[in-house]
């Protein structure tokens, strides 16, 4: 998990202070007590709002899945 949150803030470093927090405690949330599903559907709500531009949301989904299949 270490791993992971660490791969988590390298990709969100542009990314506002406190837009940052939430997300990253949202994705964590959902990819470690729902599935990894519940996490990429948040990340896809997250660019449809605006919060994230596509090519961010489909990194964070490629690291979502990359530790869901690695645990």
């Amino acid at each position: 998990m270490v791993e992971f949150k660490y791969e988590l803030d390298k990709l969100m470093e542009g990314l506002p202070e406190e837009v940052t927090g939430t997300l990253k405690g949202s994705i964590i949330a959902k990819a470690d007590k729902m599935d990894q599903d519940a996490a990429i559907a948040f990340i896809d709500s997250k660019v449809e709002d605006g919060t994230l531009n596509k090519e961010l949301g489909d990194r964070l989904c490629r690291l979502v899945n990359h530790y869901c299949f690695y645990r």
